[in-house]
Formats: C-alpha cells, sequence, structure tokens
C-alpha cells in the first residue's frame, strides 16, 4: 500500500478522525477486507507534533526492521522503550473513523483542524497551519526538490542503453 495525498478533517470533541474515503478504499483492498470489517491501525507518535497511522502489517514490519537493525543495543532499547509505549492499536469504527489516544494527543498538542498526510509506508497527522507553513518554508527554500523524483533517487542522468560504449 501506498499512501499519498493530502486531506483537510478534524479531530473532534472526542478525540475522532475520519479516515478520507479514498485511504479507507486503499487500506481495504490493501488489507483484503469488505466495507464495514474492522480496520486495524498503529497510531504512533512521530516527533514532538506528529502522529503517525500504520497498518497492522506495517507496524509489525517496523518492529521486526528495529529487532534486526545495526544500531547500538543500548540506544535501540532506549529508543524501543520510548517507541512501544507511544504506540497504541486503534480500529476503525463502521463510519470510518478512530479515535485517537488521550495521551498522544497530549503530547502532539494535536486537536481541531488538522492534515492526514501521506507518506509513502503510512499517513502523518498534523496540524493545519503548522503543514501549511512548513511546506511554504520547503518549497520556498527548496524550489527544484520535487522538479524531478529521479534526481532524489541518485537516477538523473538519461538511460544507459547497449551499444558500443554500454555493451549489455
Amino acid at each position: 500500500m501506498v499512501f499519498a495525498g493530502t486531506y483537510e478533517h478534524a479531530i473532534d470533541a472526542k478525540h475522532r478522525l475520519a479516515i478520507p474515503s479514498d485511504v479507507r478504499r486503499i487500506l481495504q483492498r490493501g488489507l483484503g477486507t469488505g466495507e464495514g470489517d474492522a480496520v486495524a491501525l498503529y497510531c504512533v507518535l512521530g516527533g514532538a507534533d506528529v502522529l503517525c497511522l500504520y497498518t497492522e502489517p506495517g507496524y509489525q514490519r517496523l518492529a521486526e526492521e528495529l529487532r534486526g537493525s545495526d544500531i547500538d543495543p543500548v540506544e535501540l532499547l532506549a529508543y524501543e522503550e520510548v517507541f512501544y509505549a507511544n504506540s497504541k492499536r486503534i480500529e476503525m469504527d463502521s463510519a470510518g473513523r478512530v479515535r485517537l489516544p488521550d495521551h498522544l494527543l497530549q503530547q502532539t498538542g494535536l486537536s481541531g483542524e488538522v492534515v492526514i498526510v501521506g507518506a509513502g509506508d503510512h499517513l502523518k497527522i498534523r496540524d493545519r497551519a503548522a503543514w501549511q507553513a512548513h511546506l511554504e518554508a520547503v518549497l520556498r527554500d527548496r524550489p527544484n526538490m520535487l522538479v524531478n523524483p529521479r534526481l532524489m533517487l541518485g537516477r538523473g542522468g538519461a538511460r544507459k542503453t547497449a551499444g558500443p560504449e554500454n555493451p549489455s
């Protein structure tokens, strides 16, 4: 599953957030569930002001990568203690909403108007005004950043083809 796009939403008084319908369809298709079936997500602290939503398989993959990482064991233990303590399994209700954990909302200060931003293998929940300011700053300070994704991947040159100079 790949999550992309930006969706403007709000966290209600009961700390619920509606998952956009296109994202719900991606989740249901990717997880092999039908409309109305329970979809489990993991809500994870993603920084001082960001929450991340991972699918259950995505969160498990992340946990496996941590276990197999080359990080110093003392550092890894400290990271895991904070990471897992600030993660919570949540389920989408029949209306397509998730209830965000109180302690994670308190830590991030998120409430009211937010954006749900696709981040490839997960979703990010950010304050709407803070996201807009961040996006404007990035695009102002790095105007060519999005010119060509291949440049970001280090594949900016023309494709090499077989020939006298480039035998296959």
